[in-house]
């Protein structure tokens, strides 16, 4: 089965007037950039799995106000035994919104309190989040010497100054126009035969007004490796035209539990054994993964036979190797030991406002066990990171059994691409005109290429600018010249994401920034005209791509 929304394949696909066509050999995607699994489930007790892009409610209550329909994408259901049995649903944004089991919904309801913002699937989620740090909000600690003035500016502006880069999608403010907003999805696929589901997005900022710009493509394959145990690998590519957006603060991934499915969340000691949360982590907020097993568990009951979701993050298996590179100037990407951080969402209210939340409606409040892996690993411009861990669907025996034997499968590391191996993928602009390639992966010194129509116009574009249709306007904070950070801000642009006229299509392709030495390459804007491949700017880049002979 093939989802065609957002699917690059054989088949042709139009840019603005003309036709444009890819022709890839067979079985070379923009889907295939993630290293091989290494977890086989025998035959036997492999069970049988089935996908579904046909929309039917779930079963599940979610906050009042959300609409289910715009968030679905496809269904994974696993039918095996009656414990680890399960349905997972996946987000147009990349992320997991929906997993049921024998113990009912396991993901919280996504629910706020009335007459604020909602988030409607992209907070409370399975997903991948990345921060960079050094930009990430102007009045913490590093910002305290700001003057009153810019300070009351930030805080007096409609845009918003974290700068955190979700897999799922935007808050959305009460007032707001649109009902939800999720990550632009580029590309998907499900493989049967290998029981796997892959999809492309470009990752936002999940304030739906920013001053920030993502520069983050989401990679994510989900695939069910059999016996209750489902697979998550993401791939993270940074494309920022600026060296300093680094990104070095990850959640991978950031998720939990429903409470009222799921109440008793324990963590794995390094001997195996079963550790209180509230004892272990109240006293410590976040840990070394290597104090704990590499797992944790959360269950409905403290019985052996209940119904139970394991998540398996690891124990930094390549910290020595990675912190090794770094001191001897090799590329690397982890820098210091990973944390394990786990919490109980609004706590202080179950001792009142929600002490009744055994029987009360699940859907009537916050409902959430978070758990947050935090692995020590840097995204830097140019570079693309993986990370894969595992959930496990079982009876509380069974999972931890299994959890245990998973810790050293999970895996993570830099990906590099060889451009003399990398797929390319044949573009025609229209019959009779060049045909030019470009890479299906993010080989170095390229940049990813978009397709991107205007809703309100109906014009098609190329670009590397996602933010091309994007309302934008200027933002003057005044950050003093001598301020560290004053070339980043003295520039600012906000962004209204509410108020863009994007269908964010598909990706064409990695295209060079500069043109190589060996080869027939022309840049862009010799191949097309302006209304398909505007004047070239700062992030609209005019990259070169390889011209072929004529057929």
């Amino acid at each position: 089965m093939i989802l065609k929304r957002r699917l690059f394949s054989l088949a042709c696909f139009s840019v603005l007037a003309c036709a444009v066509c890819t022709t890839q050999s067979a079985g070379q995607s923009v889907l295939d950039v993630f290293p091989d699994s290494t977890v086989n489930v025998a035959p036997h007790p492999r069970g049988q799995t089935t996908f579904s892009a046909d929309f039917i409610p779930s079963e599940s209550l979610w906050d009042e106000r959300l609409d289910e329909r715009p968030v679905f994408l496809s269904e994974m259901a696993h039918a095996q035994d009656e414990s680890n049995s399960f349905k997972l649903r996946i987000g147009q944004g990349g992320q997991i919104y929906s997993l049921r089991g024998p113990f009912g919904e396991s993901v919280p309801p996504s629910w706020r309190s009335p007459g604020g913002k909602v988030s409607p699937w992209n907070d409370e989620v399975w997903q991948f989040v990345a921060v960079c740090s050094r930009y990430n909000g102007m009045d913490g600690r590093a910002y305290r010497k700001l003057p009153s003035e810019t300070l009351q500016r930030i805080k007096q502006s409609p845009f918003g100054d974290t700068f955190f880069i979700h897999n799922s999608g935007a808050y959305i403010p009460g007032d707001s126009a649109v009902k939800s907003l999720y990550c632009p999805l580029l590309a998907s696929a499900v493989n049967k035969k290998k029981r796997t589901f892959r999809m492309l997005n470009w990752g936002l900022v999940p304030q739906i007004k920013t001053i920030h710009r993502s520069p983050l493509l989401y990679y994510t394959q989900i695939r069910d490796a059999g016996d209750g145990v489902i697979e998550l690998t993401w791939a993270v590519h940074n494309f920022s035209v600026r060296d300093d957006i680094v990104f070095d603060h990850l959640n991978a991934p950031w998720g939990g539990t429903r409470i009222s499915s799921l109440p008793l969340r324990f963590v794995s000691a390094p001997d195996g054994k079963l550790l209180q949360r509230e004892g272990f982590l109240s006293e410590y907020g976040t840990v070394d993964v290597r104090d704990t097993g590499g797992w944790n568990i959360s269950c409905a009951t403290d019985d052996d036979d209940s119904p139970s979701l394991a998540l398996v993050y690891g124990r930094d298996r390549h910290l020595e190797t990675e912190l090794a590179r770094k001191t001897s100037g090799q590329p690397y990407c982890q820098f210091k030991h990973s944390l394990y951080r786990d919490w109980r969402a609004s706590e202080p209210f179950y001792k009142n406002k929600w002490k009744d939340w055994a029987t009360r409606p699940e859907n009537s409040f916050r409902n959430y066990d978070v758990c947050e892996i935090i692995p020590k690993i840097q995204i830097v411009p140019g570079s693309t990171i993986w990370f894969r861990s595992y959930l496990v669907v079982g009876n509380k025996r069974q999972a931890m059994q299994q959890a245990t034997q998973l810790v050293d499968q999970v895996d993570y590391g830099l990906l590099t691409f060889d451009p003399a191996t990398s797929p390319m993928m044949k573009v025609r602009l229209k019959k009779g005109a060049p045909v030019f390639e470009t890479f299906s992966q993010p080989v170095p010194g390229t940049k990813p290429l978009l397709r991107i129509r205007n809703t309100k116009t109906d014009q098609e574009i190329v670009t590397t600018d996602p933010y091309f249709f994007v309302k934008k306007e200027q933002v003057d904070f005044g950050l003093p010249v001598d301020h560290r950070d004053h070339d980043y801000y003295r520039e600012t642009v906000g962004y209204s994401m509410d108020q863009n006229s994007s269908d964010w299509q598909s990706l064409v392709g990695y295209a060079y920034e500069n043109k190589p030495a060996v080869g027939n390459w022309q840049r862009l804007s010799s191949l097309f005209d302006t209304d398909a491949f505007p004047k070239p700017d700062a992030f609209h880049l005019d990259l070169w791509v390889k011209i072929l002979p004529s057929e």
